[in-house]
This record gives structure tokens, C-alpha cells and sequence, in this order.
């Protein structure tokens, strides 16, 4: 069952038309490849308008609306995508380690041992995004560690004023509304629900509208937010107070046409 983002105001909603099923499977189905020129061109010069967040790794940047894969692919092989979160300053490598799901909060973008760790998924979530929740780990703690820019959306005019993030894979460009920010209970949120299951993703639904925090951010808007939509959450690290910062976007800009799943009911 193919999905389809529509593209508004305020509301992007991806929809699936799911009118007498009850059996959906969790995963990727077969989506459609086709991509005009006209849709790329106009994909690049959005991303295009933002400003550069400056030096990034390996000297790349999404900010001029491309990224080199097989450069960055030849430094690491774990690099699967690329993250640009202009408003935060975010402009960095995804990684996926196979050794361990913990390898990247002690090494670097490169493989080298660092303390500031890499942007990194862990093996449970697929790497062509087609989770129901993709949950992207990062340091956030001092200036310098890569998700530190992430504690600007606490300020509700900031947050108001920048709503996107972008996500950039070998054959695709992803765009996501930030439709929440905030702290939440330190634990860990790809293993806290099922989300082959329809109660499993609504259950993060429902807890991320009721999480009472100071400074939590909710665009107006998404109060119809489903578990047929496309989650990424931008997640810092767990801190002494045992809690996290958060920042949540849905995929409301499919690019190739490629991101699709079914789960179960």
C-alpha cells in the first residue's frame, strides 16, 4: 500500500488509504521511482535557500542541496545518510554501526576512537527510513557535541520560526516538519513500544502530546498526527536528571517516492 505526503499551510499529512484492511505488514513495500526533473530542481533550490551551519565533515554540507556519498562512503562505509537541521546548525553524517549499537557514542564520523561520538541509528531501525520512528542519536550536552544546537528549539519563538529538517540519503532527500521539542524520561524510545503495531505507535503518539515539560514545544497543527505517518526523533543523551531532549519531525516531502511500510492492526 503505497503512501502519499500532501504538502499545505500547516498540515503535511501522509496518508495511506486504509479502508477495509486489517492486515498490514511492517517494513518497506514497493513504491514508485519515478522523480521529474522538475521535482529534484525544485527540491535542491529549497534546501539551497538555507544558510551552510560552516565546516562539516569531510567538508561536505547539504546546504547546497547535494551531498557526496560515495567520498563520504569511501571515508566510512557506515555513513548511510545525511542530516541538515539548518536552524540548529545541524550538518553532519548519519551513521549505522554493524558491530554494536553503542560503537558510535565512542567513535567518530570516521571510524577513529573520539568522546564526542557521531549522529548514529541503531540496527532495530532500517536505514532507507522507513520506520514508523527513526530514532537518530547525538550528544548534546556542551558546546561542540553534534545534537548541542537542538536545545535552541526550547525557545518557543525560535521553534515557531523554524519548522524543517532534512534528511538526505544516496538516492533520495527527505523533508520533515519539526512538530515537537522537548525533555523526555530517560529511556530508551526504539525499545519502549512496538512500532510494527498500531498501539505501539500510537502509544509514542499519545505519550509525546501528553509529556507535561518545561519548555515543550507542540506545533499547531498536527493534533491528527497517526501511526501511518513517518517519524524521525532527534534524540540527545540521557542526562543526570534522567531525563533527554527531543526534537520529533514527520516526513511531509518524499522526494524519489520511495518512503512506504504497512503495519500490523
Amino acid at each position: 500500500m503505497k503512501t502519499k505526503t500532501i504538502t499545505g499551510k500547516k498540515k503535511r499529512i501522509c496518508q495511506i488509504a486504509a479502508a477495509g484492511m486489517t492486515l498490514l505488514l511492517a517494513g518497506c513495500g514497493q513504491a514508485a521511482e519515478e522523480e521529474t526533473a522538475e521535482e529534484s530542481r525544485t527540491q535542491e533550490e529549497a534546501v539551497g535557500e538555507t544558510e551552510s551551519s560552516g565546516d562539516t565533515f569531510a567538508g561536505e554540507s547539504a546546504a547546497d542541496g547535494h551531498v557526496d556519498f560515495d567520498a563520504l562512503q569511501q571515508i566510512n562505509p557506515d555513513i548511510f545518510a545525511w542530516l541538515y537541521v539548518p536552524g540548529a546548525g545541524i550538518d553532519v553524517p548519519v551513521l549505522q554501526s554493524h558491530i554494536s549499537d553503542e560503537y558510535y557514542i565512542s567513535h567518530g564520523p570516521d571510524g577513529a576512537e573520539s568522546e564526542t561520538g557521531a549522529v548514529y541509528t541503531e540496527m532495530p531501525n532500517l536505514m532507507n527510513m522507513c520506520d514508523f520512528n527513526t530514532i537518530v542519536h547525538g550528544k548534546d550536552e556542551v558546546e561542540g557535541d553534534w545534537f548541542y544546537g537542538l536545545h535552541r528549539y526550547e525557545d518557543a519563538e525560535f521553534f515557531e520560526q523554524n519548522e524543517e529538517f532534512y534528511l538526505y540519503l544516496p538516492d533520495n532527500v527527505l523533508r520533515y516538519e519539526i512538530v515537537g521539542a522537548y525533555y523526555e524520561e530517560g529511556s530508551d524510545i526504539l525499545r519502549r513500544h512496538d512500532y510494527t503495531t498500531y498501539e505501539g505507535c500510537q502509544a509514542f503518539l499519545d505519550e509525546m502530546f501528553a509529556r507535561k515539560s518545561m519548555g515543550k514545544n507542540i506545533r499547531e497543527g498536527w493534533e491528527d498526527l497517526t501511526p501511518y505517518h513517518f517519524l524521525v526523533t532527534l534524540d540527545g543523551r540521557v542526562r543526570d536528571d534522567n531525563t533527554q531532549y527531543v526534537v520529533v519531525g514527520a516526513l511531509v516531502e518524499d522526494a524519489a517516492g520511495k518512503i512506504d511500510r504497512m503495519i500490523l492492526e
